[in-house]
């Protein structure tokens, strides 16, 4: 079954920013001037052509390319707005770095990373140093370590500017990421907003985030936006990706791990295998870039609850209408969920010792938000779409999960909907509750792992993280016959996210169905 049309994210308008240019020496291809004049043309050396983004990123400033040892830590954080870079070196040629390398005011710093299977597009990204912090070392600083910082560059995203398009949201979002050079990708096509977007003097990136939150297209959709590591501007209806069944997308699993266990003969199968595209801690799945090495959850209810109450109502003052309105903000939920999932509205019904039920205390803690006038000039839904994306968006900050992966996986992106399978096996009471009805009638002495009911489902993709860490470490792989194998250097981390939980201990709903 093909994954729900309105769920599919799309590239619309593809980006044409310019990157600075990342040019090394590839002494393989016999290519560079630097080699004797017997050895042009011939193949010798080192294959960088091979190793450059793939065993480690290639980062380069000013004309400064970090070697790999000089590489303590790069990561890439895409939780927010716009990805976050973050590199801590140990400087190996603290001459050569110091002299022509050294960040300073406006500089970029650029770096390229790559899967080993090029069907899968790099990240090759510019990031502006927004600071820098460095480590004594030795005489002439050398051994001395340095951590920058840095956002994505966009040019003239942070020009504060006076414009006025006019539109829906859909249309304008798009028009705007004409002008600075970005991609647009969404999961929708069209909005009910339209109207005069003014911008007065605010940054392109203020402006960007004001018009998604006041976008309007129905009481079924509610939007958030993000620019991702492709250089995309990403206008998300949120509801599309968490309120449906979904069904397993066919994915490109990175099968390099295996390559001691394939034969020479079967590169084909070696580099491109097809599986479902999910995430997993099976052991079957060790040593590939959907195994779930651990994961750890995280709860902010009751900050979300703080901010917004458990029932929140925007007013406001209607210009055209000539009328104050109060209006009650209900979160979506998925139609039929209230029956059989957990709603995070609020602690379920608590019966005192006589049998009664206790007073719902949570139904009074209410919060009320104050808009101020809405003017002719903008949509009817303006000051109320604000408060409705915003509330439905933090219910899925409430309960959620961050994973860690093994490997880098190019395959999944940002606000996907993703299905996710775990299991239970050492913890003999959890194991029981979620085991099936067969494996409950198996003997207790045989250990059974059981899908754990209350973690595995779909999710939605609401961030990530790419490291590198300079430091191998060490994992099992199970198809191993050394078992003990250096883990590679490039590892990711999701936050992964939903509205609705399943009762613990009930039966599995929406659940993805696999063979292993």
């Amino acid at each position: 079954m093909p994954q729900e049309e309105k769920s599919i994210i799309r590239s619309i308008i593809s980006p044409t920013i310019e990157l600075d240019d990342m040019i090394f020496e590839d002494a393989y291809t016999g290519t560079s001037e630097k080699l004797p004049e017997n050895l042009q043309d011939k193949k010798t050396g080192r294959q960088y052509h091979l190793e450059v983004g793939t065993d480690y990123p290639q980062i380069t400033i000013n004309s400064y390319t970090f070697n790999q040892q000089e590489m303590n830590k790069v990561q890439i954080d895409a939780t927010g707005f716009l990805p976050k870079l973050y590199l801590k070196v140990v400087l190996t040629n603290s001459a050569a770095f110091k002299s022509s390398g050294i960040p300073k005011d406006g500089d970029i710093v650029s770096i390229f990373i790559r899967a080993k299977n090029d069907v899968f597009k790099p990240i090759r990204n510019d990031y502006i140093v927004t600071s820098v912090n460095g480590g004594k070392g030795t005489r002439e600083g050398m051994g001395g370590s340095l951590e920058i910082y840095g956002d994505l560059f966009i040019p003239r995203m942070l020009d504060e500017n006076k414009k006025a398009y006019t539109g829906t949201s859909f249309d304008v979002l798009q028009t705007i990421c004409q002008d600075l050079n970005l991609g647009f990708a969404t999961n929708e096509n069209f909005t009910d907003d339209e109207q005069i977007w003014i911008n007065p003097n605010d940054t392109y990136q203020k402006y960007i985030q004001k018009i998604v939150k006041h976008a309007w297209k129905d009481e079924s959709s509610f939007f958030s936006c993000f620019i991702d590591v492709y250089y995309h501007l990403n206008f998300i209806n949120v509801n599309n990706q968490i309120d449906s069944d979904g069904s397993i997308d066919a994915a490109i699993v990175d099968t390099s791990a295996f390559k001691n266990f394939l034969s020479d003969s079967n590169q084909e199968e070696r580099n491109q295998a097809q599986s479902a595209k999910l995430l997993s801690d099976m052991d079957n799945f060790k040593g590939t870039n959907m195994y779930i090495k651990q994961y750890r959850v995280e709860n902010n209810s009751l900050d979300v609850v703080k901010d917004w109450g458990y029932k929140s109502y925007v007013q406001f003052f209607d210009q055209a209408s000539g009328q104050p309105w109060e209006i009650f903000v209900d979160p979506i939920t998925t139609p039929g969920a209230e029956e059989k999932k957990i709603l995070l509205k609020g602690r379920s019904t608590i019966k005192a010792a006589d049998g009664t039920s206790k007073e719902k205390w949570w139904e009074t803690q209410n919060r009320y938000f104050w808009r101020g006038i809405q003017y002719r000039d903008v949509h009817d839904k303006y000051l109320y779409s604000e408060i409705w994306n915003a509330r439905n968006n933090s219910e899925l900050e409430k309960l959620f999960i961050e994973v860690d992966i093994e490997r880098w996986n190019p395959n999944i992106y940002r606000g996907e909907r993703l299905p996710v399978v775990l299991h239970t096996q050492s913890d003999n009471a959890k194991r029981s509750l979620d085991a099936t009805p067969d494996d409950q009638q198996k003997p207790k002495s045989e250990t059974v792992a059981a899908m754990d009911q209350f973690y595995s489902g779909y999710y939605m993709v609401d961030g990530m993280k790419f490291t590198y860490s300079m430091t191998p470490k060490s994992t099992d792989f199970s198809n191993s016959p050394n078992k003990k194998t250096p883990e590679p250097g490039m590892t990711q981390s999701f936050k992964l996210t939903r509205r609705e939980w399943p009762v613990p201990g009930g039966p599995p709903n929406e659940e993805p169905s696999f063979t292993n």
